[in-house]
């Protein structure tokens, strides 16, 4: 029984041995991955990160002088198309009115305003301090 054991432990290790050999001699050396990831980041063929493999550089230079950007960019401005600039469509039919512009545009004075602020807050409405404080019950 021992000699059995011992002859199918030697040929087990023996097919083991055999598969790692020939595992290795079927990979390419070292220096041939090299070459090839040298060869491939060369040609633009290794993609980095989440986005496309190849994105072409943008030119940093306009084609148009500085005069005629200058003149389209206060065209633009004049006729309404830059958000922000208050010329136009108006912002809040747009959808695109600040909370500045918003309260710049309230029908309620600052005397009102301070007034509805005071009762909330003496009605403990208004909470102070840390915002993960409960407010208080009534």
């Amino acid at each position: 029984m021992t000699k059995t054991l011992g002859s199918l432990t030697v040929l087990l290790l023996a097919l083991v041995g055999t598969q790692a050999v020939m595992a290795q001699a079927s990979a390419p050396a070292r220096s041939e991955v090299k070459k090839e990831t040298a060869a491939a980041n060369k040609a633009g063929d290794i993609k980095t990160g989440e986005g496309p493999a190849y994105v072409p550089p943008i030119s940093a230079k306009s084609e148009l002088p500085r005069a005629e950007v200058k003149k389209e960019a206060a065209a633009a401005n004049k006729a309404g198309k830059i958000p922000g600039t208050g010329t136009g469509e108006s912002q809040a039919a747009a959808g695109t009115e600040s909370p500045k512009q918003k309260a710049s545009t309230s029908t309620t004075t600052r005397e009102e305003r301070k007034k509805v602020t005071a009762e909330a807050n003496k009605a403990g409405d208004i909470r102070s301090g840390d915002a993960n404080i409960p407010a208080k019950d009534k």
